[in-house]
């Protein structure tokens, strides 16, 4: 069967990419590892370097798409003048830094080449063309930082185009991506569409200013009250992120939402305080947040699929094993637990059973702090301690499933049952120093 000439074109250009593609790849490691070096003052601020180089189906995309077939009657031409056949993308956090890690760039290129382009002394094969203005204005009307360059001698050089994004137009990028560019069929009310994507770009933007006053606030305070309200900061924020992303999310898949902002508040609590404790790592925890909304803005969600574990969760604790079976039961018979269930399992890594099992442990974890036990150490060892959490979890378990409701994992209702469980120690302390102490589970919650 006869083909358009562009076809041809296409496949030769393609062939041509295949055949240079391993000495690309080594020409973006060496650009990764010295970007890496280069802006190893930055480091704070960087979330990540990467590199790639222009795949098969992006590369017949853009032929046609930007009509370069027209342009370059052969293939050699189209590959020469590729301003992106190699692409470097440098990650950083907020937007504001996209300007700082732009301007650290011009302070290391300054000497200028024969090509005109500019690089930095300890670096001729990577040149950049630093004479245009920075930010560029993008088609879509936003702003970017994109800077053309080459790698390798001059007169044996390939193109490259160098990208410094901050998370929010990372995720933006992604969005806009799938939104639009994938999607090439007649969208109606166009106006509107365009009005909505830039709501969104807007929050984006918001959202990413909120963080960096959080972060900014963050660095000077150092007294252990200023953390404690850091914390608190920046867990509030992450669960409103999560509660409006899931609720455009619930409003596309079913039509309505409901209230969950109570689930998001324990979910914030329980992600940032397992991956990755705030008072130690708290630019790393901003980092986090961005990643995890990404993850979810880009998951389609069914809102109205029964959830599943792997397997059955089992442990030599009868607490968890109590109120692991009654969670299980309710996980697809009560709609709040469903939801909420459905949120964890999206937001974090692993698989089901071991978001599950997290979660569960998370629980156990409030009401065995060492501090709630710390004055029965003057009467008891360790291990007879321990057995007397065990003598008093297992009732509390039995009086979580007869409440049964969502309310159970929430921070007021842990606030209690902990105090509770200090008022019983405080009264077994009373006790044994009298020596009227006596195991009696049945009166142990009854106040």
């Amino acid at each position: 069967m006869d083909r358009l000439p562009v076809f041809e074109l296409i496949d030769k250009t393609v062939e041509i990419l295949n055949d240079n593609r391993k000495m690309l790849e080594t020409y973006a490691d060496v650009m990764q590892g010295y970007f890496q070096g280069a802006l190893s003052e930055r480091g704070e601020s960087l979330v990540n370097i990467s590199t790639r180089v222009k795949g098969e189906s992006s590369l017949r995309e853009k032929i046609l798409r930007k009509n370069l077939y027209k342009r370059y009657a052969y293939p050699e031409g189209i590959i020469q003048n590729l301003s992106d056949l190699i692409g470097v993308r440098i990650q950083c956090r907020f937007l504001e830094e996209e300007q700082l890690i732009y301007e650290t760039l011009r302070d290391k290129f300054t000497q200028k080449c024969a090509d005109g382009l500019y690089c930095a002394p300890d670096q001729p094969n990577i040149r950049l063309d630093l004479s245009g203005p920075q930010p560029q204005q993008q088609n879509n009307g936003y702003a970017i930082y994109r800077i053309d360059g080459l790698c390798g001698t001059i007169g044996q050089s390939v193109r490259f185009e160098l990208q410094i994004k901050a998370l929010v137009h990372v995720f933006w990028g992604e969005v806009e991506h799938e939104i639009i560019y994938k999607n090439n069929s007649y969208v109606l009310m166009d106006s509107f569409m365009k009005e909505m994507l830039s709501l969104v770009y807007d929050n984006l933007r918001s959202v990413d200013k909120q963080l960096y006053l959080i972060y900014d606030q963050i660095q000077s305070q150092q007294e252990p009250q200023d953390r404690m309200l850091k914390e608190a900061s920046v867990r509030a924020l992450f669960a409103k992120s999560i509660s409006d992303l899931f609720f455009y999310k619930m409003k596309n898949s079913l039509g309505f939402t409901l209230n969950f902002k109570r689930s998001c508040d324990i979910l914030s609590r329980c992600i940032l305080q397992r991956r990755n404790p705030l008072t130690q790592q708290p630019a790393q925890s901003m980092t986090d947040v961005f990643q995890r909304i990404n993850r979810i803005a880009m998951v389609d969600i069914d809102f109205e699929s029964p959830l599943l574990l792997e397997a059955p969760f089992h442990s030599n604790e009868p607490f968890l094993n109590i109120l692991s079976d009654h969670l299980v039961e309710q996980m697809n018979a009560d709609y709040d637990w469903n939801l909420f269930f459905r949120m964890l399992f999206t937001l974090e890594p692993g698989n089901n059973l071991e978001d599950y099992s997290n979660l569960l442990y998370m629980l156990r974890d409030c009401f065995c702090d060492g501090e709630i036990y710390a004055p029965l150490h003057e009467f008891w060892t360790d291990e007879q301690i321990e057995n007397y959490k065990q003598w008093l979890l297992v009732p509390l378990a039995h009086q979580l499933v007869a409440d049964g409701t969502i309310q159970i994992i929430y921070d007021e209702t842990i606030d209690t049952i902990v105090a509770r469980l200090k008022g019983i120690v405080r009264q077994t302390v009373e006790a044994l120093r009298a020596g009227t102490f006596e195991m009696k589970r049945e009166q142990l919650w009854q106040s």
